[in-house]
Parts: C-alpha cells; structure tokens; sequence
C-alpha cells in the first residue's frame, strides 16, 4: 500500500484496434465467460502477476520474474494487460504490456533516469496515464496506447500514484502528496484531478486524513475511493473504503458512503466490469488478501487466503 510500496511501480493504430470496447469474454476471462481479475502478489522481494477467478478462486501465475512484474491492468478489450517491471535489469521500472495469457511481452518505456509506474489505458483504449518517479519527484503522465509522445501533466509531487481516467477520457485523477513547505508537517495524500488538455489541477477528496487510490465505476456515476479520515500517515494503520457520487461537488468527503468500517487496512477498491461488485484489498484476517463485495459495501468475502503472500492492486 502507498508509500512504502513506491520503493518495491504497440504502435498506437496497432493497439487501439486490438482495444475497441470492453467485453466480458476472451482471454480475460474464464472458460465460463466470467471477467477474472488481474492483480499483484509478493513473496519476499520478489513480486508478480496473477490473474483469478472471482467465482471459484483458481489463479494463473502469468509472470515469472525474480524482481518486480507490478502494477497491472486490464485493456479495455481485455486482451492485453500494461504494467510495470524491473525485468531487464534496469534500476528503476518501466512500463510493458503483455497478451491476457502472458505471452508476447513487449516494452513500452525505457527511461534510465526514471521510472515509470500503475499504467492505465483510458476506456477507448487509444491513451495511457501512468506516474513517474524521478530525482524531481512524482509526477502525471499521459501518452498514446504505445506511450509514444508522454506529456506531464500534474506535478512534481511527494509521492503520487495510481492515475484514474473519467469515463469521458478529459480527466486523469490521482493521490498525490504535495512537497512539504518549509518547517510544516508533511502534508498527508489526497486525491485530485488533472485536465489533460489544460493541465489544471483540482482537489477532488480531501476528508482531513489520508485519500487513496481513486477508480471509477464503468458507468461514471461512482468513484471509490480508501480514506484514513484520521489524520494518520499515508500507508499505516486504518484505511476503509468509500464511494463517492461523481455528480456532487463536495470535496470533503462528508456525505460518501462507507463501503467498509473496521480497524484494518482496506484499500484499492476496483469494480467489476458490471459494476456490480468492486474486488479491493484487505488485511483484516492478518494479511494483505483480496476480497469481493457488492457496490454498496455488502456480502464482504475473502477470495484468497496466502499466508506470507502480499496480493495487492486488483483490477477487474
């Protein structure tokens, strides 16, 4: 989660025809037509990518790197999966893309001095956002599919992660936390939103404690969002999981629903492809494990149980 984890994230006509709408059957799926979700796991210092069935649990182990395979997510189409790795040696990651299976991995970034991190293709397919660290900071990106012609769009910053495109592709929204002024507190994480074509910058959630890992719901009418609301750091202690209504302007957090409400640490709530159900990350058993529950918060379930394995960002 969060900081601590900062440190352990096609031509463009090519991927954008293999990238025309998202579909609930294919390579992203299970043999019975359901949508599987794509996600992390780390053991040690070694983390990669899985995919699993929501339905029966079984997972697919697609990466076999002995460093970081990070940070995936789906194409619209779900036939390809983007993400960051360390895979060719390098210092800091790069972004890739591979087949939904795993196969024919392909680089997208090779950048020595920085890395590059939780890539996320907006919904036509046809642009990417990802952050990027640096001796500068943290800042926002978009390019085209390929990441060809990367243009900074928010920053520098603190930390910032996990860019989120609106349904209608103006916007990226991201966590971020600004630099510290001089003999302040270091500020906490909040999420706020970019324009891509202007680079305005906004702040969306600031409820007073920390604010991450924004997704939207496929229908734009939800963003859900993980909030501290305690004022403690970003990436410790308790986190629980809101939704908030996309068409309300209040920034403060103060009438979102709680998805959930317990001491542990819930973060990085991803919906389903219907909407129905988001697949978010919860220690509450002890563990980093992914769990599932219905939009509103109900029928909370555990969907892995891996003792001394860290699952983390799901994407579904």
């Amino acid at each position: 989660m969060g900081a601590p984890r900062r440190l352990a994230r096609l031509a463009t006509l090519w991927f954008a025809a293999g990238i025309s709408g998202a579909v609930l059957t294919g390579c992203g799926s299970s043999g019975g037509g359901r949508p599987l979700i794509v996600y992390e796991a780390q053991t040690g210092d070694v983390t990669n990518i899985y995919t699993i069935d929501p339905q029966n649990g079984a997972t697919t182990q697609l990466t076999h790197g002995k460093t970081f395979d990070g940070n995936p997510s789906w194409s619209p189409d779900r036939r390809q999966i983007v993400f960051s790795s360390r895979r060719d040696g390098q210092a800091q990651p790069d972004l890739y893309v591979m087949d939904a299976d795993g196969s024919h991995v392909r680089r997208l970034t090779n950048t020595p001095d920085a890395g590059e991190w939780s890539p996320k293709l907006s919904a036509g397919g046809r642009r990417l956002t990802y952050v990027r660290s640096s001796s500068k900071g943290w800042s926002v990106w978009v390019a085209n599919a390929d990441a060809s012609s990367p243009r900074q769009v928010a920053g520098e910053y603190e930390f910032a992660e996990f860019p989120a495109w609106t349904p209608d592709g103006r916007e990226v929204y991201f966590s971020a936390i600004m630099p510290a002024a001089a003999g302040a507190p270091q500020p906490l994480a909040h999420i706020y939103s970019a324009d891509v074509a202007t680079n305005a910058v906004q702040v969306r959630i600031d409820t007073g404690g920390t604010d991450a890992c924004p997704h939207f719901s496929h229908d734009g009418k939800s963003l859900t969002y993980a909030a501290s609301r305690t004022g403690g750091e970003y990436g410790g202690g308790n986190l629980n999981l809101f939704a908030h209504d996309t068409s309300s302007s209040d920034t403060s957090g103060a009438h979102d629903m709680a998805l959930t409400d317990d001491a542990s640490r819930n973060d990085y709530g991803n919906p389903s492809p219907d909407d129905r159900q988001i697949v978010f990350i919860s220690d509450r058993d002890g563990n980093a494990e992914l769990y599932v529950m219905d939009r509103n918060g109900s029928h909370q379930r555990r969907l892995t149980n891996t003792p001394g394995v860290r699952e983390n960002v799901p994407d579904w």
